[in-house]
C-alpha cells in the first residue's frame, strides 16, 4: 500500500521553481500523472538545461508545463535524453513591441524525426523563444519514449524562423 505522501508526489498537482542559473534535472521525479509546473525564475545561463523525466508506459496522463517569466540570458534547452518530442511551436518576436503581425513563426517535429530536446534564445531568430510569457507544455500519452509537445514561444527578434528549435542531440550532451 501507498502512503499517502508517495500519492501525492507522484499523480497530484505540483510546481516547483527554477530560481538559479544552473542545470535542473527532474528526470528522477517520482511524476506518475498529474500536472506538474516548472516556473523559471531566473536567467538561466548559457548552454544550461532542463532535463525532463523519460515517456514510460506508466507515467500515463503526467503533463508538464515549462513557464518562464525571465528570459535566459543566451541559449538554453528542455528536453530528454531518450524521449523523442512529437508536436510543434509557434512563435511571436519582435524587436520592437507591438510590431509583430510579421514576426510569427511555426515548426513542427513529426513521428520518427528523433528530436529529443528544444532550444530556446530570446535573440535568434532560429531558436526565438524563452522571452517572459513562454509556455512549453509536454504530455506522456503511456507510450515510451514518446512526448507529445506545444510550444507557445515569445522573442525579441524580428522575422523569427524556428528552424533549429527542435534539436536531435540528448539533454544532457
Amino acid at each position: 500500500m501507498k502512503s499517502s505522501t508517495m500519492y501525492k508526489n507522484a499523480y497530484s498537482d505540483e510546481t516547483v521553481y527554477i530560481s538559479a542559473s544552473d542545470n535542473y534535472d527532474y528526470s528522477d521525479k517520482p511524476w506518475s500523472g498529474g500536472d506538474k509546473t516548472i516556473l523559471v525564475n531566473v536567467a538561466m545561463g548559457a548552454g544550461k538545461y532542463i532535463r525532463l523525466p523519460e515517456a514510460t508506459t506508466g507515467n500515463s496522463g503526467l503533463h508538464i508545463r515549462v513557464v518562464y517569466g525571465i528570459a535566459p540570458a543566451a541559449l538554453t534547452h528542455v528536453g530528454f535524453v531518450t524521449s523523442n518530442i512529437v508536436g510543434g511551436a509557434h512563435t511571436v518576436g519582435a524587436a520592437t513591441e507591438g510590431n509583430a503581425p510579421t514576426d510569427a513563426a511555426m515548426v513542427s517535429s513529426a513521428v520518427g524525426t528523433a528530436n529529443l530536446r528544444v532550444d530556446l534564445d530570446v535573440n535568434l531568430v532560429a531558436k526565438a523563444g524563452g522571452h517572459p510569457g513562454t509556455v512549453l507544455d509536454f504530455w506522456y500519452t503511456g507510450v515510451a519514449n514518446v512526448v507529445f509537445y506545444v510550444g507557445s514561444l515569445h522573442a525579441d527578434v524580428d522575422d523569427a524562423t524556428l528552424a533549429t528549435h527542435f534539436v536531435t542531440t540528448a539533454i544532457n550532451a
